[in-house]
């Protein structure tokens, strides 16, 4: 029995290296997303501060060469009407005359200026739709940069500190490992134990006898035994309670889940959890949603939690937002053959230009139905543009290919033109996203997610 006791804390002492690894890798990815959100925030700052500068400047020039021509104006009327102008007056004449082709080489400057400007200031998702609206883009942008960066900041503080609980835990380990045979067999099953028992009885028994309940095995089987132990060493190992663990199991089990599936799941569904701040149990439901929208395996839910984590970090919307956006166009995405990568980052654009959640998700998936099987208006709209939205074999293209092809066949139009032609292809509720959409893959900002 002491044989069994100690090869069972070994399993266990092994195991507690994984949420470290993974924290490690969290702790890396929020570390990179920070640094990006802290360049892009100082090179917008940068630009709109040089882009305003340059607005200035053409003001100013605008207002001295309507005073110059003014001035000219009136002396040119003088000597039409057979007035000889003194000497003063024809020296002056000369003056306005410099002035105002200085006046006109700096104004050009400063809007050649103003154009290289805008190229970059698109990067970050402002379009220029005149000056003033710029700059209030601009610092719009950059508040939702500073969000993005406190969120990045908060993700990073959970997972540190979850990080330190592991290492302390793999400090115990070490010293376990380095004992004689007997000793690492009393204290590893020991502290095993003690933190079994150390959990909440009445909620995490209520739990599992939901799981067993959910998943319908018998609570003598080894399959409900093995998850039971998972929710207990997650509980002791990790910030989450045993009852947490256990909550999560019963959302997987509720989405059909078999226990097996349930326990290649549940790390994936820790650390998404970890990242968005959000309950584990509400985390394994969004989790398995999303594996259910997109016809992906259990065994995929660390993919799913990695996509989900650098969407909510990089752009203006979170883990509950994003789920509920992929509720509505999750299926219509992955039957045209769009990535939950792909999906994802078009959702995360859209919550930087203020589409989030339902809204976000309505948008998309009317935007890529009538895309797939355009009505009347759409297909014309299409047709005029000379935008193809299958290959020649019917399948769908890919979408950032399909964007971009919309983006540069609606340049050569007027705003208003641009308008009602995303109106015939998205309709009258839509068109907002699909517009964001095809902006955002025109200036490369959809390409970077």
């Amino acid at each position: 029995m002491k044989t069994l006791d100690i090869r069972v804390a070994f399993s266990a002492v092994d195991r507690l290296t994984r949420p470290a690894e993974n924290a490690r890798r969290l702790m890396g990815q929020f570390g990179d997303s920070i640094q990006r959100t802290q360049g892009a925030i100082k090179n917008l700052e940068r630009q709109a501060r040089s882009f305003e500068r340059a607005r200035d400047a053409v003001s100013k020039a605008d207002a001295g060469i309507v005073k110059a021509r003014r001035q000219l104006n009136a002396l040119n009327q003088l000597q039409r009407t057979g007035t000889v102008l003194s000497e003063k007056q024809q020296k002056l004449m000369q003056q306005l005359s410099t002035r105002l082709e200085r006046l006109n080489e700096s104004r050009t400057r400063e809007i050649q200026k103003m154009r290289e400007l805008g190229g970059e200031l698109k990067r970050h998702g402002i379009s220029l739709t005149g000056s003033d609206n710029t700059i209030q883009q601009a610092i719009r942008r950059t508040e939702q940069y500073n969000n993005q960066l406190e969120r990045e900041r908060q993700a990073l503080a959970r997972v540190t500190q979850a990080r330190e609980r592991y290492s302390r835990a793999q400090e115990t380990a070490g010293k376990l490992k380095t004992g004689g045979a007997l000793a690492i067999g009393a204290a590893a099953a020991g502290g095993y134990a003690a933190g079994r028992f150390l959990q909440p009885a009445i909620g995490f028994g209520k739990e599992m006898s939901r799981v067993q309940a959910l998943t319908r095995i018998d609570k003598n089987s080894p399959q409900f035994k093995a998850l039971r132990e998972q929710a207990l060493k997650l509980g002791s190992e990790t910030q989450f309670t045993a009852s947490d663990a256990a909550s999560g199991q019963s959302f997987l089990a509720m989405a059909g889940f078999t226990p097996q599936a349930i326990q290649a799941a549940l790390p994936g569904v820790l650390n998404m959890a970890l990242a968005g701040g959000v309950e584990l149990g509400e985390t394994a439901d969004i989790g398995s949603n999303i594996l259910t929208q997109f016809n992906l395996t259990a065994d995929q839910m660390d993919r799913v939690g990695d996509t989900l984590t650098a969407a909510f970090t990089r752009t203006n919307t979170d883990l509950r937002a994003l789920g509920e956006t992929m509720k509505y166009t999750g299926p219509v995405a992955a039957k045209l053959g769009i990535s939950l990568e792909e999906a994802a980052a078009m959702a995360g654009m859209l919550a930087n230009n203020g589409l989030r959640g339902s809204d976000a998700g309505t948008a998309m998936r009317a935007s890529l139905s009538r895309l797939a099987s355009p009505p009347k208006a759409a297909a014309d709209a299409l047709k005029e543009l000379g935008v193809s939205v299958a290959d020649a074999r019917g399948k769908m293209r890919p979408m950032e290919d399909v964007l971009l092809d919309l983006y540069k066949a609606t340049q050569k139009y007027g705003q208003v033109d641009q308008v009602s032609f995303f109106k015939d292809i998205a309709g009258e509720e839509a068109f907002v996203g699909l517009q964001t959409l095809v902006a955002a893959a025109g200036s490369g900002e959809l390409q970077k997610l």
